[in-house]
């Protein structure tokens, strides 16, 4: 990938806000696992690392677009 995107960040939290990083602060910037109880989303599929983001970003769908939108999630348990 010659040029990372920018994620557009959508916070499902309180309060809601979307954001917009570049990609190299996702690292620092998303909440990846303990000891958050945050869920992040990106291409339809749960995310537990920043080289996990990077590997889903690589996939050829994915290249060459300006923007990746990622979703930060509360899991919701029940029955």
């Amino acid at each position: 990938m010659s040029k990372l995107p920018k994620l557009r960040v959508k916070w499902f939290v309180e309060p809601f806000r979307e954001t917009t990083i570049d990609f190299e602060k996702a690292k620092y910037s998303l909440p990846f696992g303990p000891p958050y109880n945050l869920s992040i989303i990106f291409d339809g599929q749960v995310i537990n690392s920043y080289d996990e983001l990077v590997e889903l970003t690589n996939k050829e769908h994915n290249r060459d677009k300006e923007f990746l939108e990622v979703v930060v999630v509360i899991p919701r348990g029940g029955g």
